[in-house]
């Protein structure tokens, strides 16, 4: 690239810069002295993984059925999901308390917990047959439903 041609590039970036900072309300000695990226993020949560809500599942050992629970790119738990029986065959019990589990899948979201011990709801249960159940996720109450086969005991 010739001297003429960068000059003009280093122009017409510098007018979009410009442009940029006018649409945003600012001036370039108002831009200059933002702080610094490390400075405004002292003291303060920026980071976007934190708000990535993932809904993970578990299940199938330890006399676990299944399992859900919630958490954020870090593994942090975001609150317990509600699982109701929706159906199940007759002779089937379901029993559904909080407990820890181990992530095996996801309902939504990235698999990045998975092998990892979460706290959650844990579905136990008795007889033979099947049962249908909701599981609803917070934040926002999304709900997947899930169809479980229980073994005879």
């Amino acid at each position: 690239m010739d001297m003429n041609a960068r000059q003009d590039l280093n122009r017409r970036f510098g007018a979009i810069v410009a442009a940029g900072l006018l649409a945003a309300g600012m001036t370039a000695a108002g831009a200059l002295a933002l702080p610094a990226p490390g400075a405004a993020a002292e003291g303060h949560d920026n980071d976007p993984d934190a708000y990535v809500v993932n809904y993970f599942t578990g299940g199938g050992s330890d006399g676990i059925l299944f399992a859900a629970g919630t958490a954020n790119q870090q593994c942090t738990d975001l609150g317990l999901p509600t699982i109701t029986v929706v159906t199940t065959s007759p002779g089937v019990k379901l029993s559904i308390a909080p407990g820890p589990y181990v992530v095996t899948g996801t309902d939504y979201g990235y698999l990045v917990c998975l092998g990892r011990r979460l706290p959650g709801m844990v579905v136990r249960g008795t007889g033979t047959g099947t049962a249908h159940i909701r599981v609803s996720y917070p934040p926002l109450g999304q709900w997947y439903d899930h169809y479980l086969t229980l073994p005879a005991r």
